[in-house]
């Protein structure tokens, strides 16, 4: 038994002194994917070893850096990612909402620019311009970018959330209650989207189907629904 656990423990060694940089990446998906976010760590920097020059690898471990909130070494991670692969678009992309993150949004602009360039078609891009330029208060922009998301996902609720946001501030509520309510159609348990299109109905005096908005809202335990639906429907 001895024998075949030294052998086994050989093997494992010869294996992790063979594996390419990318292998041990792939290793690092797998791991992430089961949950297993500390081995997923060690198989990245087995990957960056192995490989120092792996933009992928980087981008991963700006990923898990993310998701545990630590938003400085996240960007770092990122950066380096840029820095050997500047046509990374999960790289670029990442970047601009780690820097979204953490409130820095004109910087934001540029790598999300650069991850546009890199994908023309990809939607993502779009919509996470578009909330850049909503917050830089820019809503013109934003509405182009939103409505560009949608041409290219017509089913993206958050690209339509978020230009009947600018519609509603604009005052369009024709508008704005068109976008929520087409959100609203495509996911029926998107509570936020029934909330806004109660707001949006009572500007426009339909108070009727505010209230069946607020209703809606309030099934789905949206917050500030129930008391909208107090103060509205009784």
């Amino acid at each position: 038994m001895m024998k075949k656990l030294i052998l086994f423990l050989s093997l494992c060694v010869a294996w992790a002194c063979s594996t390419s940089g990318e292998a041990w990446l792939d290793e690092a998906k797998a791991r992430l994917k089961k949950g297993e976010t500390l081995s997923a760590k060690e198989a990245l920097q087995k990957a960056i070893e192995k490989n120092p020059g792996l933009a992928e690898a980087y981008n991963l471990r700006g990923v898990i850096l993310f998701q545990e909130k630590n938003y400085p070494e996240a960007e770092a991670a990122y950066r380096k990612a840029i820095e050997l692969k500047p046509s990374l678009y999960t790289a670029q992309m990442n970047l601009g909402a780690v820097l979204m993150e953490q409130g820095v949004w004109d910087k934001a602009l540029a790598p999300t620019d650069k991850a546009i360039t890199s994908q023309p078609d990809s939607s993502a891009g779009y919509l996470q311009r578009g909330i850049i330029h909503a917050a830089l208060a820019q809503p013109a922009k934003a509405k182009i970018d939103f409505t560009q998301a949608i041409k290219l996902a017509p089913r993206d609720i958050n690209a339509y959330y978020n230009r009947g946001n600018i519609l509603f501030q604009e005052e369009n509520f024709t508008g704005a209650i068109a976008d929520f309510a087409k959100a609203a159609e495509i996911n029926p348990n998107f509570g936020k989207a029934y909330y806004a299109l109660g707001l949006s109905y009572i500007k426009s005096k339909e108070n009727e189907k505010a209230c069946l908005a607020f209703q809606q809202a309030q099934k789905l335990n949206y917050p500030g629904a129930s008391e909208a639906v107090r103060n509205l429907c009784n």
